[in-house]
């Protein structure tokens, strides 16, 4: 159909108001927390949201189908844009049939049970994309980049990575990280629209051979964070995303209210994260280097990393350069699953003490630690003379990890690495 012409997430909003909220069937969503995943579950038998495993504040819902808690409208009903039930409905109850349905669809009953769904909207309709699409080229070319940064699409192994080029991959600069900055002085001049961001490719250069590992568009790695009309759009992996204004607030607080890791840590300058990780200890007392000392541990852990650095104060520090939603994303995930592990599981605890040096091995690893006493921080290598800032689904990201390390007990800090080096 012609875009514009239908109402998007009619039958969902439908579905919502009308389905038995512990009766669900299938979910249709896109996990949004690094590199976007889209998913269909289903489950056996019916059950709750919960039941599906869906975080409230990363996972974005598509459709769902479940029971229906109105005999009008049969027993099982689907919705997305279109409503999909089995109701006893001809030509001489059609149009009460159709009246109750856009009744059902104006309700805010759904709030009770599936407030959460309004937090995050996938933008489909063209004439909106194009809008912002403008949007952001303006801020583009006028050279307003403040809410707009630039990084690789996915989940990279920057320890094989020599750098990056722009536009041509036999030519130009090699950039050690993607910046908008750099960007816009490598299109020398031109102006740019969307078929240019499109068309143009950023390449993942190799450290072994100058080979091209991976290659993406450059729309692909950009991010843009837009305020328009009182709301927040996200451009994030292509893709334009609406949040809802008491979710942003929530979430900015949070990030504004997490604490700086009173640390001193030398500036960035090496030729990755493991020399700069080796170089902190030659440098900062009663700290050691953890990196690479990868643990094998089971229940679908594979080989965990504890961490980068230890002190002997009981800081666990884990470090990353900056390289968009899905790298910290993933920074913040490696925290969490450490942080368990380290807490929960003994066998983890005695196979990381082997791996300690002699001043930072646990008396008895077999005792659970307490929580309590230790720290979790986050350095974040980056570039920017700005205050500290990271993107929006970054920010959920954190603020989950968060919440899970500190229902441990674990105090959870951040800290900005000035990146100095010269590519």
């Amino acid at each position: 159909m012609k875009d514009g012409v239908f109402e998007e997430r009619f039958g969902l909003k439908v579905v919502l108001n009308v389905v038995d909220p512990k009766s669900l069937r299938s979910i249709d969503k896109t996990s949004l927390g690094s590199v976007p995943k889209h998913s269909r579950e289903q489950i056996v038998k019916e059950g709750i949201t919960a039941d599906f495993g869906i975080d409230i504040e990363q996972d974005l819902i598509h459709s769902l189908t479940g029971k229906s808690k109105d005999s009008k409208f049969g027993k099982t009903i689907t919705g997305r844009d279109a409503l999909s039930v089995a109701a006893k409905v001809d030509v001489n109850n059609i149009k009460d049939f159709l009246k109750l349905c856009i009744e059902r669809y104006k309700s805010n009953d759904y709030k009770i049970d599936f407030g959460w769904i309004d937090q995050i909207t996938d933008i489909r309709s063209s004439k909106k994309t194009e809008e912002l699409n403008n949007l952001l080229l303006a801020k583009l070319n006028a050279g307003d980049v403040d809410k707009i940064w630039m990084a690789v699409p996915d989940v990279i192994d920057w320890v094989n990575i020599r750098g990056f080029r722009y536009i041509k991959h036999t030519a130009g600069d090699l950039k050690d990280d993607l910046d908008v900055q750099d960007f816009i002085a490598a299109c020398a001049g031109r102006k740019m629209d969307i078929d240019f961001l499109k068309s143009t490719l950023v390449y993942e250069i190799s450290i072994q051979n100058d080979e091209i590992v991976n290659s993406w568009s450059s729309f692909d790695c950009i991010y843009a964070e837009i305020e328009q009309g009182g709301k927040v759009y996200i451009l994030n992996n292509s893709m334009w995303y609406e949040i809802v204004k008491d979710f942003t607030k929530q979430v900015k607080d949070e990030f504004v209210n997490t604490e700086e890791a009173d640390m001193d840590f030398p500036d960035y300058n090496h030729e990755d994260e493991y020399k700069y990780n080796q170089a902190v200890p030659l440098i900062t007392r009663d700290i050691c280097c953890m990196d690479r000392k990868d643990i094998n541990h089971g229940g679908g852990h594979s080989r965990v990393e504890f961490c980068d650095l230890l002190t002997k104060t009981k800081t666990i520090i884990h470090i990353k350069r900056y390289g968009g939603s899905s790298q910290l994303s993933h920074l913040f995930s490696q925290g969490v699953v450490s942080g368990e592990l380290f807490a929960a599981d003994s066998g983890f605890r005695l196979k990381l003490n082997d791996e300690l040096p002699a001043e930072y091995k646990l008396n008895n690893a077999t005792i659970r630690p307490n929580p309590a006493e230790y720290e979790v921080v986050y350095g974040i290598i980056s570039k920017s003379n700005k205050k500290f800032d990271i993107p929006f689904f970054s920010k959920v990201s954190l603020r989950n990890a968060k919440r899970r390390l500190e229902g441990y007990g674990y105090r959870v800090r951040i800290k900005k690495i000035k990146n100095i080096k010269i590519n």
